[in-house]
């Protein structure tokens, strides 16, 4: 067999048979053709013609060039073909002994390879093109490639890596490429990827086998549920009001489960108002052709506990004369446990939800008392304040047991009254009583915890004097509680003459 090289050129000795002696021992199967890598290919009698005429390129040259055309070499240089014969006019016409042929073309390697990337929806690890491409003689070239994105040149290289891991220097035969085309094309959008090779010897592209891969290259979907702004679990008194507000990112479709169902968007809220006590989850899942997320959250929707303290079936505040006697009493809603407190420190500890207290014997002072009733999620408190007083008590005094009548006209002292009030709750009204020992009776008011009746300010400069016989005076107290009281009476005489002595 001959072997040729892309090229490369042969010389082919072929004889004609016809009408001559062709040669010592003459050549019964002249045979010509040609050796390719890819074809093995010879003919007898390939060049026997009856009418040969080489003047006129009668050289049989049409169905050589159709065998090399059909076996799928790709032919370079035009065949060419000549000889040296001899003219034998005896028998009027050429006489071809022995002719050298020489047959010159050359050949075009073949090339193939793969686009073996992935199709359809890939995460990020998985968005690129990757293969191979093959020499089929493998003469050494590098392969260049290029990847086409949309019909738009996205990137290009050499496929010299090792096709079993892409990694490495391949200098011939099949070898690999791979392109990483994240951040080269969009993403979460649908893409056409086209992979070409390029022909080394005209530099033709052509197209990989697989190639026209159509790629989404995505991220995993993520999803962010929230309620009233709020992630995880949040608790609202009933009725409740309260937004779920979604956001998710790569996804292709959104689905409730839970407290809610049905398909959401992407992205978007929803109003819940008038959610009667319970707990309620809402999960929403969101997914791609790649994975999927879920998020939830949880809104306990609940009754706060409500208590209702009193002191003698009133809110407060109470006013009481000590020693106070009074009533605690109190009703509580849903609650579970309910804890008694007080400023005086005489009513603390555990009490049931609903009961009553008495107090007795309640010294002055202002007493807070406090009920806090609690359930699983938060406490309410009462407070009720009694303010216990001492009771309202006063005096009153004379300056003199004795006076002489008119005694100022006789360069002698009128009388002067005196009093305290204690007790009770100021500001005080003071009412004081006088009565003549005729019968007849005035009165003078007077405010504050001291207060006194002379004649300067009495109005009357002879003040408990202008009658002979026993004067009485007294004092009615008020206090702004309300209080009454009456001091005991004081009495003085008075005396036209000094029958007792002076005064």
């Amino acid at each position: 067999p001959i072997t040729v090289a892309a090229g490369e050129t042969i010389q082919i000795r072929g004889c004609d048979c016809y009408g001559g002696n062709c040669g010592s021992g003459g050549c019964a199967n002249p045979h010509v053709g040609w050796k390719t890598p890819h074809h093995d290919y010879f003919c007898p009698n390939y060049f026997y013609s009856q009418n040969y005429n080489p003047s006129a390129g009668g050289r049989d040259f049409t169905s050589l060039m159709a065998a090399f055309l059909a076996s799928g070499d790709t032919i370079i240089g035009t065949p060419q073909c000549w000889g040296d014969w001899d003219e034998d006019n005896s028998n009027g016409g050429y006489d071809h002994d022995f002719e050298d042929f020489v047959l010159i073309w050359a050949y075009r390697d073949t090339f193939t390879g793969y686009h073996d990337g992935a199709s359809g929806t890939v995460p990020q690890s998985q968005c690129r093109a990757y293969g191979w491409v093959m020499q089929d003689a493998a003469p050494g070239l590098d392969i260049n490639y290029r990847i086409l994105v949309d019909g738009n040149l996205v990137a290009n290289g050499v496929a010299n890596q090792y096709r079993a891991d892409l990694t490495g220097t391949c200098t011939g035969g099949t070898c690999g490429y791979s392109q990483d085309l994240w951040g080269l094309i969009s993403p979460n959008v649908q893409h056409t990827i086209r992979v070409q090779g390029q022909n080394p010897y005209n530099s033709s592209w052509f197209d990989l086998s697989g190639t026209y891969k159509t790629i989404r290259c995505s991220l995993p979907p993520s999803v962010d549920l929230k309620v009233n702004n709020q992630d995880g679990t949040i608790r609202l008194t009933s009725p409740a009001q309260y937004l779920l507000s979604r956001t998710s990112s790569n996804a292709d479709t959104c689905t409730a489960s839970g407290s809610w169902t049905g398909t959401k968007g992407q992205s978007g809220s929803t109003n819940y108002a008038g959610i009667t006590t319970g707990s309620y989850t809402y999960t929403l899942t969101c997914s791609n052709p790649i994975g999927s997320a879920s998020d939830s959250v949880t809104v306990i929707v609940y009754n706060p506990p409500a208590v209702d303290l009193k002191v003698n079936n009133t809110d407060g505040p109470l006013t009481l004369i000590s020693p106070a006697n009074f009533t605690l009493s109190w009703i509580s809603r849903d609650a579970t446990n309910c804890s008694a407190a007080s400023s005086n420190g005489s009513w603390v500890g555990n009490v049931v939800v609903a009961g009553n207290q008495s107090m007795s014997g309640v010294s002055t002072g202002t007493h807070t008392y406090t009920i806090t009733c609690s359930n699983q999620y938060e406490s309410a408190s009462d407070s009720v304040t009694v303010i216990v007083i001492a009771p309202l008590r006063g005096t009153i005094a004379v300056t003199y047991a004795r006076l002489l009548l008119f005694a100022p006209s006789l360069d002698q002292p009128a009388q002067t009254l005196t009093g305290e009030v204690t007790g009770g709750v100021p500001p005080y009204s003071i009412l004081v009583r006088v009565r003549a020992p005729s019968g007849a009776q005035f009165s003078l008011n007077r405010n504050g915890s001291a207060w006194s009746v002379t004649p300067e300010n009495s109005g009357d400069l002879n003040f408990g004097t202008t009658e002979e016989g026993i004067w009485t005076a007294w004092a009615d107290l008020t206090d702004d509680f309300g209080q009454i009281y009456r001091t005991p009476s004081v009495v003085w005489e008075v005396a036209w003459h000094p029958v007792r002595g002076r005064p």
